[in-house]
């Protein structure tokens, strides 16, 4: 009896390259918008010490106490697979000196995270995180500059009904006090808690506030204003200042006061970006941690971040039917006839793939060149070379555009450099 096939875990996918197109447009945009903001990128280990996230994501919120990947090593250690990219950042800013450095530092990552939790549209146990983390500079400028990098890079996407979803947490000390009121409040409430958040009221009352149960939103919705009747004149000042400035660059946004964020570390301002008339389609969030540096062992260093789930943004640019523009599979197709012809091919294929160019062919195989030509326009070329015995009589090539199938003959030696020629005035990238 044969075996049954392995299949993929539960929770995880694969990215087929029919796909890719859309994963491609939206790393280039991202890498184009924050470079454009000063950003750098670093790349972080997968697997972090497991304390590292305790300390920094909070030991009582879902991510830690539910979701994390924990395991032991061979060496008996403690182990996480990254479920957020902040902790690991911080933890490089620090190891890596990077405070000595001219402030503020402005790093960007990309990559897988991981978290065990239920598999449904968009959310995955492995998934797909861009995240922004600028240390060092504590101006409430700071916070709007960060959400303009983010509103341009989904403008730039193609993406529309977008709204940024805003708050503050206050200082330390503003927050202590609005979980103190809220825990008498929620104590009035306990039985009809979901039994999740009869936990999260005693270790952490602002987690309930991110419940999506419905008998706890009709309990949070009582909280009012609770975290903006605590707040100090300090982070009310500060607060202030953000929005204005916001109003001032006519950045659009709606104050969300019961809005938290899901982890420990924030402090001020927090953030969200949504779609409009879909609050369930959270493309992203993020916010200022200032105390984050010095509870893993750093010196006090003001500090926000923001990340984005790539497969949330894919699928909001499918049902919004964003047109991206097709990715060549190479930047030139060569077509060649007869077994001659398959010689010259070689020898000009290994020419232009040594000045970095892609190319794509069918040599080896038998094929009309009207069916060559047919698949360079698959593939979305834009460039064909041909080759057949006449050209290798004249000693020139045909160099076809793919677009609006213009032809002109070249010789054999200038081919490398009339298709570059040719591909920097179409604005190919090559």
């Amino acid at each position: 009896m044969p075996e049954k096939n392995i299949q993929a875990a539960r929770g995880v996918k694969d990215i087929l390259p029919e796909e890719q197109k859309y994963w491609f447009w939206v790393e280039r945009t991202w890498q184009e918008v924050v470079h454009a903001s000063g950003f750098e990128r670093i790349i972080l280990p997968t697997f972090e010490p497991t304390e590292l996230f305790k300390r920094s994501v909070g030991e009582f919120t879902d991510i830690v106490s539910k979701q994390m990947y924990t395991f032991k090593d061979l060496g008996n250690n403690s182990i996480t697979l990254r479920p957020e990219g902040t902790a690991g950042t911080v933890r490089a800013y620090l190891e890596h000196g990077m405070r000595t450095l001219p402030q503020p530092v402005k790093l960007y990552y990309w990559g897988p995270m991981y978290r065990y939790e239920r598999p449904q549209a968009g959310r995955f146990r492995e998934f797909y995180q861009v995240g922004l983390e600028m240390f060092g500079d504590d101006t409430p400028m700071a916070d709007v500059s960060m959400i303009q990098s983010i509103l341009r890079f989904y403008k730039k996407l193609g993406l529309s009904d977008i709204v940024v979803k805003v708050n503050t947490l206050g200082t330390v000390r503003s927050r202590t006090k609005a979980m103190a009121t809220l825990s008498k409040m929620l104590g009035k409430n306990k039985k009809n808690l979901c039994e999740d958040c009869k936990i999260r009221a005693k270790k952490n009352p602002l987690r309930v506030l991110d419940c999506k149960t419905i008998k706890c939103q009709e309990i949070i919705a009582e909280a009012g204003n609770i975290l903006m009747d605590s707040l100090d004149k300090e982070s009310k000042r500060r607060f202030t200042k953000v929005l204005e400035h916001m109003d001032e660059l006519k950045l659009e946004y709606e104050l969300d006061p019961g809005l938290v964020r899901g982890l420990d570390y924030y402090t001020h301002t927090v953030f969200e970006i949504v779609i409009r008339g879909n609050e369930e389609t959270v493309l992203g969030g993020g916010g200022r941690y200032d105390d984050l540096v010095k509870t893993l062992g750093g010196p006090s260093t003001p500090a926000i971040g923001f990340a984005v789930g790539v497969e949330r943004v894919i699928n909001t640019m499918k049902a919004q039917s964003v047109t991206i523009p097709e990715i060549p599979k190479a930047d030139v197709f060569i077509v060649q006839l007869g077994n001659r012809a398959k010689d010259k091919a070689q020898n000009v294929m290994t020419k232009l793939e040594e000045e970095d160019l892609k190319v794509a062919s069918l040599i080896g195989k038998k094929g009309s060149i009207q069916g060559q030509l047919k698949l360079a326009s698959q593939l979305h070329v834009p460039l064909a070379i041909i080759i057949g015995d006449q050209e290798i009589h004249d000693k020139n090539i045909i160099l076809r555009d793919m677009q609006d199938r213009s032809q002109e003959t070249v010789i054999d030696r200038k081919i490398v450099a009339m298709v570059k020629q040719k591909l920097e005035e179409k604005k190919i990238e090559v």
